[in-house]
């Protein structure tokens, strides 16, 4: 098997020659300048993402943006205008990992919600696949390219739109405001959902990062649930397969996610990181593939340790088939061959 077969052999939910292992293409080569995959015969397979739409504003919203500072003061401001008010948007930048982090969200006040409603109205969603279909070419069978659609309305307007506090603020207290507003969202992200499951991608990309810690079950059935129905529902009936990144804690939503018909539950980060097993997601999710994120504090630590921790994931994971490990987030890169160097022998003696 090459790296592509074995990994959608994975996906597709059965077992493999072997466990595959797996890292985003922008971290490696973040980690990697100039380099080809260094462990690419010991089986690190590449995943990358291609955006499935695109997005058109009638000429009643305009965005303008601006970029100012250097460095670490490097940002980007970004403002929405349109007839019924404006809201900006201010993001920095890590100059190691060259990651957005933003400062100041669009909606700081229930005053906004008006405006990014009205943007949202105002939205057409239209498909875009020659992204897709040239990244993937370009892949071939190094890894494969996954159709990204953007993550859940929800998540959308907690980690991009709101920020934390504020949605918490809208959801509990503006309830009626922030439904609204989601709403509107909702209408374009199932529009894209259509676009997916017409696309030739065969994986779609569900690019939660929900955590279990701030949206609790009731909060889940009432703004998830009934998207992925309608989701999983179409992407399932066209031979999708769908891809939910959940890094967070995820102990508390157990019921909520094997209640959904989601394909593959992906980043799932294991202890010591997080407080989910292995063994538990294996009881509580028989029929959907876990691909673990291979917890980033092991990154640092000696090499007999990261094996040890390989091991026993091999152990709680890796006899019966739809397993992966992977990497998922960013790390200190001077640890970069050390850390996969530990991991990929520790795989390699596997003999489950």
């Amino acid at each position: 098997m090459n790296l592509r077969e074995r990994l959608m052999t994975v996906y597709r939910g059965g077992k493999a020659d072997r466990v595959p292992l797996t890292i985003y293409d922008w971290i490696l080569k973040a980690a990697c300048p100039g380099e080809a995959n260094p462990f690419e015969k010991e089986g690190l397979t590449l995943l990358g993402v291609a955006t499935l739409f695109k997005d058109k504003l009638d000429n009643t919203v305009t965005i303008d943006q601006k970029e100012v500072g250097s460095g670490r003061d490097r940002q980007i401001i970004t403002t929405i205008k349109t007839p019924v008010g404006k809201v900006t948007e201010c993001a920095g930048f890590d100059p190691f990992f060259d990651s957005k982090w933003i400062t100041k969200h669009f909606i700081k006040s229930l005053e906004d919600y008006k405006v990014m409603q009205y943007f949202y109205d105002h939205t057409k969603t239209e498909p875009q696949y020659d992204d897709f279909i040239a990244a993937d070419k370009k892949m071939a069978e190094r890894g494969i390219i996954i159709g990204g659609i953007h993550p859940l309305p929800v998540a959308w307007l907690m980690l991009e739109i709101m920020g934390t506090e504020n949605w918490c603020e809208g959801v509990m207290l503006h309830t009626d405001e922030y439904d609204a507003l989601q709403e509107s969202l909702t209408r374009i992200y199932k529009r894209r959902l259509e676009i997916a499951a017409d696309s030739p991608a065969e994986v779609v990309w569900y690019a939660e990062s929900l955590t279990g810690t701030i949206v609790s079950p009731p909060l889940f059935n009432k703004y998830c649930k009934p998207t992925y129905d309608y989701g999983c529902k179409i992407l399932k009936q066209a031979g999708k397969l769908t891809f939910s990144h959940y890094d967070g804690t995820n102990l508390p939503l157990k019921d909520c996610l094997a209640s959904v018909d989601i394909n593959i539950i992906e980043a799932f980060t294991p202890p010591p990181m997080e407080r989910m097993t292995i063994t538990q997601a294996r009881q509580v999710w028989p029929d959907k593939v876990l691909s673990i994120n291979f917890p980033g504090i092991l990154f640092s630590e000696p090499s007999k340790v990261i094996e040890k921790y390989t091991r026993e994931y091999m152990e709680e994971g890796g006899n019966e088939g739809k397993f992966v490990i992977g990497c998922t987030e960013e790390f200190d890169f001077a640890r970069f061959k050390h850390t996969f160097s530990a991991i990929t022998r520790a795989m390699a003696k596997f003999s489950g």
